[in-house]
């Protein structure tokens, strides 16, 4: 399975060690954690990233990563019908990242798929970098990524 995440270039070369969202924490995990969010495609990753973008930074210099997984990596599956209705319009919400706080804590896989709230019908992938598997994922280089200027008209 091919994954991607968009980062600023300076954030390029740690973009999959977690340290991020251990800061910031997320929607589905708390800060104090380290977890790296990912997309399975790049349009679901660009929107990812719109969402929580200040429109100032909009030209900056980014970055769009690949990481592919083995086919037989362990990944745990969460759907909407797992989450409260609300999900959506909840962000750092503290059940939503007790969902990821409780799957690291159990460590039986190195993926936990997870709806995305910004399209719904797509899926993000959350990665532990410090289940055992992580050492299987192949990350590519960075490689400079330009967002279409018509996004922000």
């Amino acid at each position: 399975m091919r994954l991607w995440r968009i980062t600023m270039a300076r954030h390029g070369a740690t973009a999959f060690s977690g340290i991020g969202s251990r800061n910031a924490g997320g929607r589905w995990t708390p800060p104090g954690r380290l977890a790296v969010y990912t997309a399975e495609h790049t349009s679901t990753a660009i929107l990812e990233m719109l969402v929580h973008m200040d429109p100032a930074h909009f030209g900056r210099n980014f970055v769009l990563i690949a990481a592919d997984l083995p086919d037989d990596m362990s990944i745990d599956v969460i759907t909407e019908a797992d989450l409260p209705r609300d999900w959506r319009t909840r962000y750092e919400d503290d059940e939503l990242q007790q969902v990821g706080a409780d799957w690291l804590d159990r460590a039986q896989s190195v993926g936990l798929m997870v709806p995305s709230a910004v399209a719904p019908a797509e899926t993000n992938i959350i990665l532990n970098p410090e289940h055992p598997e992580f050492a299987a994922v192949t990350i590519h280089d960075p490689e400079p990524y330009l967002f279409d200027p018509r996004l922000l008209d």
